[in-house]
């Protein structure tokens, strides 16, 4: 008989200082048939998932998988009508020989500090002990101990930008076997560090040496994976922080030794881990002065992928006070501003007051006269290797110019990490000279071979390098960089 095997998610990546919760409508949720059809043949977590099941002839039932744009605590009512209905379709599959679940790792709901413990937890307390859980998670993921005593296997994406999704919902698949043979018996460990790390890249740099020495460890047949978790620093809770997760064979001690080897290295390295920001202002100084183009710069403290607004207006504002010409800006999210250019159709010109309209942390709105290029109906294909292969559709977008800079402005948040976002509008980045991105690392995916240098905007947003700049509460102290004084 083919295994039988139950596939569905929960993703969610909570930036808990967004004072506006996550509702039900913000979720995407796709039932049954339509979980297998979103994903077959895309570069995403179940799509590895699917891929590696028909490899081994398992038969898969689909479930749900529910995934919203990061933003603030989900609402207790849409986590407990996503979960519930999650765990009634898991026991409709019934019988089942185990259950592989797309997560997050850094989701947080009202009455769930870690929304994927208690996922796995009801699963668990579902099927039992002898049906095997495997699951995917984000790289940002906050672990929490207990979650190596709920799943038998869990693989976090190894890489920022997350290109490796897919390769990660393999491993997921291709473990059960080896566990329902009793090949394996795994061996979790999840070593916490008093770390809040902010984002950093693992294309390069000391981000990039640290997954060699994971890869290193794996090596070791005996070690099953081996995982940097950078952690998600905009999640107040006692869980928050880096963290590596091992899983040996048969060995808890061996688990153990390898993870707290790798996370002394981490913390030896902490003051080298992340970029560096700079004022917006000095940002595109230095992009205006660069010898090569195109360069980006980034507006990091208003990333839409990581629970910001998206409407934030410092790093605009000083491209517009600093005269760019032949430049583009990826996005901003002004859903009154979309309205107002269709009213007027394309060819207008328009006065406008863009973005700052969600708070006023972000910015004041950006006045000024606006020519409206295009117009979309926000459908692309995507074509990074984050989720390649998927539909987007953000529904109405446009096109303005703003003096020597073309801005694309959304009705839905969400963040430019893919290059047919821009070719939607008409924008071929290889043409420009400075781009302006409301991303922080995801764009490297998609436009990495293009980009000549980038520079980090860092603004006073939901996503500041400055950490020091929030109130945190239920993180757990001594805590770094909170605390110089903290020790690991």
């Amino acid at each position: 008989m083919p295994l039988r095997i139950a596939i569905g998610g929960i993703e969610h990546e909570t930036n808990t200082f967004n004072v506006c919760d996550a509702q039900l409508v913000d979720f995407d949720i796709n039932r049954a048939n339509a979980v297998i059809d979103r994903n077959q043949g895309v570069r995403s977590y179940l799509g590895g998932m699917l891929d590696a099941a028909a490899a081994i002839g398992a038969t898969v039932i689909p479930t749900i998988n529910a995934v919203a744009m990061p933003a603030g605590v989900i609402s207790d009512h849409a986590y407990l009508t996503i979960v519930e209905e999650l765990v009634a379709e898991i026991k409709n599959a019934m019988p089942v020989d185990a259950v592989a679940l797309a997560l997050h790792g850094a989701g947080v709901a009202r009455g769930a500090l870690n929304i994927e413990v208690d996922i796995c937890q009801r699963v668990r307390n579902l099927v039992g002990s002898n049906v095997k859980i495997v699951v995917t998670l984000d790289l940002h993921g906050n672990l929490s101990p207990k979650l190596s005593t709920l799943v038998d296997g869990a693989f976090g994406t190894h890489h920022h930008p997350h290109v490796d999704e897919f390769e990660r919902g393999q491993d997921a698949i291709n473990l059960i076997p080896r566990l329902l043979d009793g090949t394996i018996t795994p061996m979790m460990h999840v070593e916490k560090l008093p770390f809040l790390m902010t984002p950093a890249t693992t294309m390069y740099g000391t981000a990039a040496d640290l997954n060699a020495l994971c890869r290193s460890a794996e090596e070791d047949p005996e070690i099953v994976s081996c995982t940097f978790f950078h952690g998600f620093p905009f999640a107040d809770t006692p869980d928050a922080g880096a963290s590596v997760l091992t899983i040996a064979n048969g060995d808890a001690d061996k688990a153990r030794a390898v993870a707290e080897r790798v996370a002394s290295q981490i913390w030896n390295s902490r003051r080298e881990l992340g970029a560096k920001g700079l004022s917006p202002e000095e940002a595109v100084r230095r992009a205006l002065r660069s010898k090569d183009w195109p360069v980006a710069v980034l507006d990091g403290g208003d990333d839409p992928g990581g629970g910001c607004p998206g409407d934030g207006t410092f790093l605009l504002r000083a491209m517009i006070e600093a005269g760019v010409s032949n430049a583009c800006f990826a996005v901003m999210y002004d859903s009154s501003v979309v309205m107002q250019a269709y009213e007027a159709g394309i060819g207008s010109t328009i006065e406008i007051e863009l973005g700052g309209k969600t708070d006023t942390r972000h910015g004041a709105p950006v006045a000024a006269k606006a020519y409206i290029k295009t117009l979309t109906d926000g459908r692309y294909v995507r074509q990074s290797p984050m989720g390649r292969g998927s539909w987007e559709s953000l529904g109405r977008t446009v096109r303005l110019q703003i003096g020597g800079i073309d801005v694309i402005v959304l009705s839905q948040r969400e963040a430019p990490s893919d290059p047919g976002l821009l070719l939607l509008h008409g924008i071929d980045v290889s043409r420009y000279r400075i781009i302006g991105l409301k991303s922080t690392n995801h764009w490297r995916a998609g436009f990495a071979g293009l980009i000549k240098a980038d520079y980090l905007a860092d603004s006073p947003g939901l996503m500041s390098r400055n950490l020091t700049s929030f109130c945190y509460h239920m993180v757990r102290r001594p805590i770094w960089p909170l605390e110089e004084n903290a020790t690991y």
